[in-house]
């Protein structure tokens, strides 16, 4: 199953934004499925829906620092995986407009009179599932994945 199709089908299933990119990235670099939807829980809705950066650039970020992060001291690679992580945005960003769930959605889902709003019109399944699916796309091309 290709990335963006698996990360779909997580957020079909219920799973946060963050959690949908960031758990097939998980699954095929050996973390623990359940430990991976732990970590990536805060992050969906903008950041514990506080309409901050969307869970899908989230999770994607997660990803690019599974495997391209450094757990000893090591500037370059640091600077690498700083690398990466700012040109995933600029794609995503060029792709979609913006990288918050605000510039997105066109409300602010931190606001509780705009997330109703948001939930009346529905735009959780109909925008968020594109920006799911391509935010597991573009940072498994970035990163080499295959699908």
């Amino acid at each position: 199953m290709s990335l963006e199709v698996e990360a779909k089908t997580y957020f079909e299933e219920h799973y946060n934004c963050a959690q949908s990119v960031f758990a097939p990235f998980a699954n095929r670099f050996g973390l623990d499925e359940d430990l991976a939807m732990r970590i990536a829980t805060p992050f969906g809705g903008g950041m514990g829906h506080a309409g901050q950066v969307c869970g899908a650039v989230s999770g994607a970020l997660l990803a690019v620092g599974l495997v391209e992060g450094i757990s000893t001291y090591d500037k370059e690679a640091k600077d690498a995986c700083y690398a990466l992580a700012r040109e995933f945005q600029t794609r995503f960003r060029d792709l979609h407009g913006d990288v918050t769930c605000p510039g997105l959605l066109g409300l602010d889902i931190g606001v509780p009179a705009e997330l109703a709003k948001v939930r009346e019109l529905d735009l959780f399944h109909t925008r968020c599932p594109n920006y799911v699916g391509d935010a597991a796309r573009l940072v498994g091309e970035m990163l080499g994945v295959e699908d």
